[in-house]
């Protein structure tokens, strides 16, 4: 976690690290770094990227240059970092490319903030993430070196760390798929939210690797009273809290049946089930698909939006799901209709939202592959 509201850091809070005597830790470095026209020298580079790298191998945490410390890790001094804020773009481009080139695998999520302490003089905060692809290694050319904080430092990553963090790189992964079958498992038995009846539905599942990690939860009371958190289709909707989360659907007031639902975990998982574009258009007839793929795609992009603002970390992964529409048919272009689906439970291909990659991208290979179950080449949502 941030030291403070790292994009809104104030001269008076990192003043406050010195009058408090707030200790170096293993999640706060302070760095009496000077850069000479915007530049990162090549003696800081190496010692820096492996701070960064290992502050995401551990707990993430926050780095601020231009603080000076005495012997003993206290900070006694903002010196700055020896720029001036129309410098900063220079540096923090200069920065991008050397996390870019030295850190592998890519590092997603860092936070850097420029501090004004004068109109020729600025300190820099960083924050580090915590990764969810780590481990992450330093890169110095020729080999790959790991390591991670301890107590205010960092040491090397021993082969037990190197084998814990590989194994829990490869759970993430289980996990997923794993959640997504228990998912479908249950939405198929109708023990989910009201009544769905066995017709044809799609699902979506929108699933942050932070979600699986032990304690993280979000805040759902921020949900409440947000008109842009709505089901994919509906105009009106009801909301309750079960034991997931919390829950907005809209169902048929004659029949009972749900039409559609968005359900967002306490973990932060969303998972949204559309079946009124699905079934409700015609004898095994889905509603036309070029509108219905704007319409999920619209919904998941605003979805993104919310977990932004729920400050929910990425990457998050996109998943979709079409059950129970063996011999379906989409509606295209004048009338036309596309090939039958040829099985009651299709897959799509994932997508990955990162800091790097925005959600409409992400979501292209989901849609091209749910295209590909009808017939088509590809989704043209994306032209």
């Amino acid at each position: 976690m941030a030291l403070f509201d790292v994009k809104n850091t104030t001269k008076q809070q990192l003043q406050s690290l010195i009058d408090n005597k707030v200790f170096e830790n293993k999640e706060l470095e302070y760095k009496d770094y000077s850069f000479t026209d915007g530049k990162i020298s090549d003696k800081q580079k190496d010692k820096f990227m492996k701070e960064v790298a290992a502050f995401a191998n551990t707990n993430g945490g926050t780095i601020i240059i231009g603080m000076q410390e005495d012997k003993n890790r206290l900070p006694i001094h903002l010196s700055g970092a020896g720029l001036s804020i129309k410098e900063y773009d220079n540096w923090l481009s200069s920065f991008r490319q050397l996390v870019l080139s030295r850190i592998r695998p890519h590092l997603h999520g860092i936070e850097c903030v420029p501090v004004e302490l004068s109109e020729s003089n600025i300190a820099i905060v960083i924050y580090v993430p915590k990764s969810y692809a780590r481990p992450h290694s330093f890169w110095d050319g020729n080999k790959d070196e790991f390591f991670m904080r301890y107590a205010n430092g960092i040491t090397y990553m021993d082969i037990d760390d190197l084998r814990k963090e590989f194994l829990y790189a490869n759970s993430i992964q289980d996990k997923i798929r794993q959640f997504r079958r228990d998912r479908i498992s249950m939405i198929a038995a109708n023990e989910c939210i009201g009544n769905l009846g066995d017709r044809a539905k799609i699902i979506f599942h929108i699933i942050p690797e932070w979600s699986f990690e032990l304690g993280n939860q979000i805040d759902l009371l921020k949900l409440e009273n947000n008109t842009r958190f709505r089901p994919i289709s509906a105009s009106g909707w009801d909301y309750r809290y079960n034991a997931d989360g919390y829950c907005i659907f809209s169902y048929d007031r004659e029949t009972n049946l749900i039409k559609d639902y968005t359900q967002v975990f306490h973990n932060g998982i969303i998972e949204a089930v559309e079946i009124r574009l699905m079934s409700e258009h015609g004898e095994k007839r889905v509603y036309e698909w070029s509108q219905m793929q704007l319409a999920c795609i619209g919904a998941l992009v605003e979805y993104g939006n919310i977990m932004e603002r729920l400050h929910i970390p990425k990457p998050w992964h996109i998943l979709a799901t079409i059950l129970n529409a063996k011999d379906y048919v989409a509606n295209f272009g004048w009338g036309e209709l596309s090939l039958p689906i040829e099985r009651n439970l299709i897959f799509s291909l994932d997508g990955v939202c990162t800091e790097d990659i925005q959600m409409k991208v992400a979501l292209k290979p989901v849609f091209d592959s749910l295209s590909n179950a009808f017939g088509f080449e590809k989704s043209n949502a994306f032209e």
